[in-house]
């Protein structure tokens, strides 16, 4: 068998499972929407909102700068911005953090503060941004503010070189930086497509229940020679199948009465005997 063949093969499995699969679909649509909506009422409802404030600071080398003048120099400009790292790492020291609580009069630890605290350098720059998230929005400014005004006294009398010139103040949020229910909506909607796909795909897959004539042929490759009707659903004296024939052959016959029924050969095997007939003569 060459691989053209085997190609085949593949593809008429995968349209068999897609063709069993038509009715399924309606229910993957199903799990979809209601996943979207209970993830959509979690998230409005059982979440609790977490509100972003952030701070922007400036950092130099030299101490004489403000003071003076001159423009920075290119040696400045690298040694400010090998400082970010290293005033990024005091900034979310306990003696500043503990500064902070004592500043605000906080109930919390150092740590617990510091795990809602971020920053980062911003790009070639020597600049960096602090941001603390919060459960209340007033309190997300508040600490971010009083990190800003802190952190450069002890990042000076840490270091004792260069020093942070603040550039924007935190503002207080008005919306929520998570959850994001848009986001949780979205994810969950596409989650539960895929598995739902996924789950009814593997279930077709291996599935070997006979449903129809194209079944047998795609199974066995063989000859249909005739159908039997399904005796208990066909409605009497029908001239037509129904919806609820069974098929086994390549002609259906319906019942006409519960004693009285007709086996009717198809039309190749009707062929075959006048075949048959004539070659005897």
């Amino acid at each position: 068998m060459d691989q053209t063949t085997e190609n085949k093969d593949i593809e008429i499995d995968l349209g068999k499972i897609f063709y069993k699969m038509r009715n399924k679909f309606i229910y993957i649509i199903i799990f979809t929407i209601v996943a979207a909506i209970v993830s959509g009422l979690i998230t409005h409802f059982c979440v609790k909102p977490r509100y972003s404030a952030t701070t922007k600071m400036y950092v130099y080398s030299n101490t004489d700068r403000i003071s003076t003048d001159s423009t920075i120099t290119s040696t400045e400009l690298t040694a400010s911005q090998d400082l970010v790292n290293t005033y990024i790492y005091i900034l979310k020291s306990d003696t500043v953090l503990e500064a902070v609580i004592k500043d605000l009069d906080l109930n919390i630890s150092p740590s617990a503060l510091r795990s809602g605290i971020s920053a980062q350098q911003a790009d070639k720059t020597v600049a960096f941004e602090v941001t603390v998230t919060a459960s209340g929005p007033k309190t997300a400014a508040k600490i971010a503010n009083s990190i800003a005004k802190i952190a450069p006294k002890e990042i000076v009398r840490v270091v004792k070189a260069g020093g942070v010139e603040i550039i924007d103040y935190a503002k207080v949020p008005t919306k929520p930086s998570s959850p994001n229910l848009s986001l949780n909506i979205t994810i969950a909607a596409l989650a539960a497509m895929f598995i739902s796909f996924v789950a009814f795909f593997l279930y077709e897959l291996f599935d070997t229940t006979i449903t129809s004539e194209r079944d047998i042929i795609g199974e066995f490759d063989i000859p249909i020679l005739g159908t039997v009707p399904n005796l208990e659903n066909n409605t009497e004296n029908s001239k037509y199948p129904t919806k609820d024939s069974k098929i086994v052959g390549t002609k259906t016959v319906n019942k006409k009465s519960d004693t009285d029924f007709v086996l009717k050969p198809s039309d190749e095997i009707l062929e075959n005997i006048q075949n048959a007939k004539g070659d005897d003569k």
